[in-house]
């Protein structure tokens, strides 16, 4: 599908600049890694080669092309799905990705800007409601209700999204025919943001329906796994009063209760990892413990309840992290079937951004952790408060900032020319 995307002019500009000596950096680079490769005596020297690079060459390979042979602020999206904490609630996560160097030239560790706006659609109301992204990563505080567009698709193709390159922001902006208050809050970031022009440009998204059914990416399965995880262990460990009651009533044995505490408690350090580490980071925890769980000899109750749920976790965490990968491995080793993908049918996507998209989705799932991805509840007390701050401030400082450029212009314009009148002329002089 296409978005239209917004974008203020200064960043073309600046990022040109810096798109030009990223990619002499970047020819340089990839000169003397073939050349190296060339060098190689022999086996060893080619090993030798490859560590050097480190760990992450194919990604700095992808980034790097993307970023150094792309047009300035080129974008892609992609849409993840996943559960909300209520049944009756799903959640879209709408990223977009940039290709924004960020004034580095001499590494290619990033794949430019990765922002992103989360929806949350009420299957049982209807009701549509839109965090955007204020600023460094946090979403607002408060949502912005798109229920009138009956679906996501309709809102992104009758909105804009407004980007904020550096400034780690992406906000949805409405349509002024979409209500009184939607107009309202537009016409306070159109002031925030002064008499700064913007870059429209259309840009292509992958949709949810694309990513899961044409390149099988269950996400959605992944974070539903997380999700129940979570829910089962709430419910398990209840309140102590809940704890007191079930231990009088069922007549659970001490020894069964010491063990399904040490149980529970491992899960709660689990779900720390789950929330706060990235996927590509958690496996080996997961494993751990289900395997423990699972070769119990005499398993409790509550132990039984948990191994499954701990197994589909760690399958449907396999199942993403390898897809990310041959995705990747695919861009690169058989770039023509991998760009004739169904997923990519009706897009008008260059080599290059479909090799982005790639190491896109393997990126996510390096660098982001699920709950800054689509559960900013889930976030650590540190960016809950950083959230409260950032919704609190950004736009009023914004406001401010503007109008005191405003105000500035005038004044700066009428001093120069009481200055130029006041000076003497060349005739006075001589």
């Amino acid at each position: 599908m296409k978005v239209k995307l917004k974008v203020e002019s200064k960043w073309l500009d600046l990022e040109r600049k810096s798109m030009s000596k990223m990619k002499r950096n970047y020819e340089d680079w990839e000169r003397e890694t073939l050349q190296k490769a060339k060098d190689a005596a022999d086996l060893r020297d080619l090993r030798r080669v490859f560590y050097e690079l480190g760990d992450r060459w194919e990604f700095d390979q992808a980034t790097g092309a993307w970023l150094a042979g792309s047009e300035p602020l080129d974008t892609i999206g992609i849409i993840l799905r996943m559960p909300g904490f209520k049944p009756n609630k799903e959640r879209y996560v709408v990223y977009a990705f940039m290709a924004y160097s960020k004034g580095l030239t001499q590494k290619f560790d990033h794949l430019g800007d990765k922002e992103r706006i989360i929806v949350e659609r009420d299957a049982k109301t209807g009701q549509i409601l839109c965090w955007s992204t204020t600023g460094h990563g946090s979403m607002d505080l408060f949502p912005t209700d798109l229920t009138h567009f009956k679906t996501l698709e309709n809102a992104l193709d009758s909105s804009y999204l407004v980007a904020q390159p550096g400034d780690h922001a992406l906000r949805i902006e409405l349509p002024s025919s979409s209500g009184l208050l939607n107009a309202f809050i537009r016409r306070l970031w159109e002031i925030a943001g002064g008499t700064k022009s913007f870059h429209t440009k259309s840009i292509d998204v992958l949709t949810a329906d694309n990513i899961e059914n044409s390149l099988d990416f269950k996400f959605h399965r992944y974070a539903s796994a997380v999700v129940e995880l979570d829910k089962m262990w709430r419910h398990l460990t209840g309140s102590p009063v809940e704890w007191a009651k079930e231990k009088v009533l069922d007549k659970i044995p001490d020894h069964i209760e010491a063990r399904d505490r040490v149980s529970l408690r491992k899960i709660e350090g689990l779900l720390y990892i789950l929330w706060f580490k990235p996927p590509f980071d958690q496996m080996v925890q997961i494993e751990l413990l289900y395997e423990e769980l699972q070769t119990e000899p005499t398993p409790t109750q509550t132990q039984r309840t948990l191994v499954p749920l701990l197994g589909e976790l760690a399958y449907s965490l396999t199942d993403i992290v390898e897809k990310a990968k041959y995705l990747k491995w695919k861009s690169v080793i058989d770039r023509k079937s991998f760009s004739q993908s169904d997923v990519f049918k009706g897009l008008d996507l260059s080599t290059i951004e479909r090799e982005a998209f790639a190491a896109a989705l393997e990126d996510i799932l390096k660098e982001h952790t699920l709950a800054y991805i689509g559960y900013p509840e889930r976030a650590t007390m540190k960016n809950k408060v950083m959230r409260v701050l950032l919704g609190s401030i950004i736009l009023p400082v914004r406001i401010l900032t503007s109008f005191l450029e405003t105000v500035r212009r005038p004044i700066w314009n009428l001093l120069q020319k009481i200055e130029k009148d006041t000076s003497p002329s060349e005739d006075e002089e001589g």
